[in-house]
């Protein structure tokens, strides 16, 4: 017999972010991974953001449960297509907002922006 190694597929090195014009000429990164000598964000911004985060989560799971119901029911042909393009409209603030967590304001201005589609998609959901 033979051993396979496996592939590593996590990489071991910072990647590359992508820089963002700044006025003072130095180059700021808004979204990026944090790096080993980042400091750990607070413990107080982490849990707001993950409750945050997790409510919007389980607002999304009970608007899918009920547009499964809805879609056996006889739901129009426009309805699912609406509630996925909402949900995603949703989910890239939210997760963008972990990635700029180390930013003062961006990750809340994120989180903010995440919750209009989700109550739109409430409201479609429930419409129906």
């Amino acid at each position: 017999m033979t051993a396979v190694e496996q592939a590593r597929t996590t990489p071991t090195a910072a990647s590359g972010n992508a820089p963002v014009a700044s006025t003072t000429g130095q180059d700021v990164v808004a979204f990026r991974f944090p790096a080993p000598d980042d400091p750990a964000p607070g413990a107080g911004r982490m849990l707001a953001m993950a409750l945050y985060g997790a409510v919007l989560g389980l607002t999304g799971v009970a608007v899918g449960l009920y547009a499964v119901l809805a879609v056996f029911g006889g739901a129009p042909r426009w309805y699912l297509p609406v509630l996925a393009v909402l949900t995603l409209l949703s989910v890239g603030p939210a997760a963008a907002a972990f990635l700029a967590i180390h930013q003062r304001r961006l990750p809340w201005y994120l989180m903010a922006a995440s919750a209009p589609p989700m109550l739109a998609a409430v409201l479609v959901a429930l419409a129906y």
